[in-house]
């Protein structure tokens, strides 16, 4: 019986090892803005983020440019989007659709 629950462990821990994972890491900006879910959804959008990885990601973006002004998304060793505050405005530039700029007050892409 313990043989058998340590490889089912073993198989569990295996499985998620054929795709990395998506993740969010922190980046200093000298602008911080508490975006609205809102505005995270129509930016990832524009940037081909599908609605899971909307799901999975947004709130570790939001959290991110609220507390540090800059985010980078990965997958793997591969940068697939970075996010930046300065003053009113969020620069996002992504390997899926290219960069581009949202007023965070007209709620309005440049």
């Amino acid at each position: 019986m313990g043989a058998g629950l340590a490889l089912l462990t073993l198989a569990a821990a295996l499985g998620g090892c054929g795709q990395p994972q998506m993740r969010v890491i922190s980046l200093t900006s000298r602008d911080i803005a508490p975006l609205q879910a809102d505005d995270i959804v129509v930016t990832m959008r524009r940037g081909g983020f599908s609605d899971q990885e909307i799901l999975d990601l947004g709130p570790d973006v939001r959290n991110t440019l609220a507390s540090s002004g800059g985010a980078m998304i990965r997958i793997g060793d591969k940068v697939e989007a970075i996010f930046a505050v300065d003053g009113n405005f969020l620069h996002m530039s992504t390997r899926r659709r290219g960069s581009f700029i949202y007023d965070l007050g007209k709620k309005a892409f440049l």
